[in-house]
């Protein structure tokens, strides 16, 4: 028999108090544990999407997908690259080696996309893959009559979505769904040629008229606030409205109409 059960034997009263004292003491740790039913877990899987409007796939895969995985094999602690290239889209996936720094990471991989020669019209988007990323809290807003859904939808952008935002906690709010008005401009390639005007300048004037432009400071009691000058589109006769181009001489005697 050894000595710490003899001594438990000859002295039953303070082995039972340490018992209750370490039965108490685990109860006590147990209740102050840390529980969460999604613990912070960063994942080393980094994704890059870049929309390509009106590309095919194939120029997708060499335009896109093709430059930004030579952008990202040269990080340190690659593991696996995949690439999937449908029309106007392309998706990245990249997984490193666990214990990777995802944020240093990620910060790499977009100072790299970005420095790519993409085409203009590509603006890749890369981040992380992140499980508490997804919502906590899925609220829904439905209206009445013809023009319920649209009003519903403007009041969750004007009032719902900013109060949330506001909320400390809060990292960010997202709103899908609503009817929202889209204008779609169809160009006439014969008139257009008629006419020596080309897509690049149609873009360039709808561009040039839907900016919102800083125009200076305003000094008010020491402090100084920005101005901003705002031009955007907001009907078809603004747009039907624009001037994109002059008739050539010739054209304006036949009694030609611009596009």
């Amino acid at each position: 028999m050894s000595r710490l059960t003899e001594l438990a034997v000859s002295k039953r009263s303070v082995a039972l108090l340490l018992a209750v004292a370490l039965f108490i003491a685990g109860i006590s740790a147990w209740g102050s544990l840390k529980q969460e039913l999604l613990p912070d877990i960063a994942l080393p899987i980094i994704t890059v999407v870049a929309a390509d409007p009106g590309a095919g796939a194939s120029d997708v895969a060499d335009q896109v997908s093709k430059p930004i995985e030579r952008a990202i094999s040269g990080v340190p602690g690659l593991d696996t690259i995949q690439s999937t290239s449908a029309n106007s889209l392309a998706l990245v996936v990249a997984q490193f080696a666990y214990g990777t720094d995802v944020k240093a990471t990620t910060a790499t991989i977009a100072q790299n996309v970005a420095a790519l020669a993409l085409p203009q019209n590509v603006t890749p988007k890369v981040s992380s893959l992140d499980i508490n990323a997804s919502p906590v809290i899925i609220a829904s807003i439905s209206g009445s009559g013809p023009d319920g859904e649209a009003t519903a939808a403007q009041v969750a952008a004007a009032e719902v979505v900013p109060d949330l935002q506001g909320l400390d906690g809060v990292a960010s709010v997202d709103l899908a769904g609503g009817l929202t008005s889209r204008l779609v401009v169809t160009l006439d390639p014969l008139r257009m040629a008629a006419a020596g005007i080309s897509i690049d300048q149609v873009e360039g004037v709808l561009t040039a008229n839907n900016l919102t432009l800083p125009a200076g400071q305003l000094s008010t009691d020491g402090t100084q606030i920005p101005v901003s000058t705002s031009g955007s589109l907001t009907s078809v006769d603004q747009i039907s409205g624009l001037v994109v181009g002059q008739l050539r001489a010739s054209l304006a005697a036949a009694g030609g109409a611009p596009p």
